[in-house]
């Protein structure tokens, strides 16, 4: 048995450009999960739309920690370190949704019949100038957007792709007429260069693929067809981490998965989740966790086992 993290058919691999009113973005990246997904501290130079679908989401932005229910989502300005809390015992979907900053670019002629609201969304994301996030609630019905998107992705009919642009801008559009039920924003910022981010969520992909294997930072150069110093610079500039430490803290969090559910022995874990041995678990639940695997497997109800802690404790980097 290995634990991954569960598949859905909303994943959309390819950039998506749109301009919406006077203001071109690229939509890099959307997806849909539960809570089998390991998702690590992590910074990229994109806005971030975190959508909570069902259950219990707990999202930590920065250093606090914001509850999602059903309906709730959570608008991510650039640059601002965040992560889902890995829950694998507590039931939720959500939607991630990455989109890159608002460039301009209208030519004269445009700008002469421009209307006001065709810089709705430059002038909805100035909020950011001032603030990190926006926590909020679904006023615009978004979440029969998503239901939409999901037939159109999942579906073959004619004009799909135009279909998915169209509801990717409603969807935009609506979190933002959420967002603007509350006061006036301020200043924006334009033009960001345009990111390497699919290829980085590519790269977790095949981490949470293949996190039991001994896979190293070649593997991924391997797959693909980069240098292995291009692959941490992408981890580093993404996830604000090394592609050495992101993976071990997948493996820790699957190997939580193994002490809260089996009663397997702690070399047998290790095994499983592709560490070199132990030792290395036993050093990254303290590093990481702060707590012992003692101390934690104190708080799982099918542990068994007594766990005696090695003798030597190496560094997992």
């Amino acid at each position: 048995m290995h634990y991954h993290q569960k598949q859905y058919p909303l994943y959309n691999p390819s950039l998506t450009r749109l301009s919406i009113g006077s203001s071109n973005i690229v939509v890099n990246y959307v997806d849909s999960f539960d809570e089998s997904c390991v998702e690590f501290h992590h910074v990229h130079p994109d806005y971030e739309i975190y959508y909570c679908l069902k259950g219990t989401h707990h999202l930590t932005i920065e250093d606090k920690t914001y509850t999602l229910t059903s309906g709730c989502f959570a608008f991510i300005r650039p640059d601002v370190y965040h992560h889902t809390v890995y829950e694998p015992q507590t039931p939720k979907r959500y939607i991630a949704f990455v989109f890159t900053k608002p460039s301009y670019s209208a030519s004269k002629d445009k700008l002469r019949t421009a209307q006001p609201e065709d810089n709705f969304l430059s002038d909805a994301l100035q909020y950011f100038d001032t603030h990190t996030h926006y926590i909020g609630r679904d006023t615009h019905q978004c979440s029969s957007i998503l239901d939409r998107l999901h037939e159109e992705i999942t579906g073959n009919l004619p004009g799909k792709k135009l279909m998915i642009d169209t509801l990717y801008q409603q969807y935009i559009l609506s979190i933002l007429r959420c967002m603007t039920e509350m006061d006036s924003m301020s200043e924006s910022n334009t033009a960001p260069p345009l990111s390497n981010l699919n290829m980085a969520i590519m790269m977790t992909k095949y981490m949470h693929k293949n996190y039991h294997k001994n896979i190293t930072i070649q593997d991924i150069s391997n797959e693909f067809f980069i240098s292995a110093r291009h692959v941490n610079r992408v981890f580093e500039s993404y996830f604000g981490q090394s592609f050495k430490k992101t993976l071990n803290i997948y493996r820790l969090n699957y190997a939580k998965n193994y002490l809260y559910d089996t009663d397997y022995s702690i070399e047998k874990i290790s095994q499983l989740v592709g560490l070199a041995s132990p030792k290395v678990l036993y050093q990254l639940f303290k590093e990481v966790e702060g707590m012992t695997v003692a101390e934690f497997c104190a708080t799982c109800p099918n542990r068994k086992r007594t766990v005696v802690p090695p003798p030597e404790e190496p560094s997992p980097q």
